[in-house]
């Protein structure tokens, strides 16, 4: 799954900029207040019957120091309503519904004493040229 486009949506809805606190698949060490989106770790399904039809999840991490926790919750929050979609076409895909399917989890404290809070979500779209 290409999710450049919803990172993209984050940045228009002025929710971090690209490179400095919104990232894509890789989230750098020094990045201590920061949204990153993956994409499925497993790959995006392909069905032969539907072409261009997609049914993947994804997945938002929040990043944040331990002492802004309620921040990071907030930030969460926000993003988790910016990609709560239906109906919307997003670039190149037009996205039937995005929506989380887990609350977020808070991971203990990094080395940096940063937490990462993470929710995944449902993506069901089609890819249009």
């Amino acid at each position: 799954m290409n999710v450049m486009p919803l990172v993209n949506r984050l940045e228009t809805l002025k929710l971090g900029v690209k490179g400095k606190s919104l990232f894509v698949n890789m989230l750098p060490a020094e990045a201590r207040q920061a949204v990153l989106v993956r994409s499925p770790l497993n790959g995006t399904p392909i069905n032969y019957e539907l072409p261009g039809y997609y049914r993947a999840g994804f997945t938002v991490i929040v990043r944040t120091p331990a002492a802004e926790y309620e921040k990071g919750l907030a930030l969460m929050k926000k993003v988790t309503t910016a990609l709560t979609v239906d109906n919307l076409q997003v670039e190149e895909q037009f996205f039937n519904y995005v929506r989380p399917r887990t609350q977020p989890v808070v991971f203990p404290l990094s080395a940096g004493n940063l937490l990462e809070i993470s929710a995944q979500f449902d993506a069901n779209y089609v890819e249009q040229a």
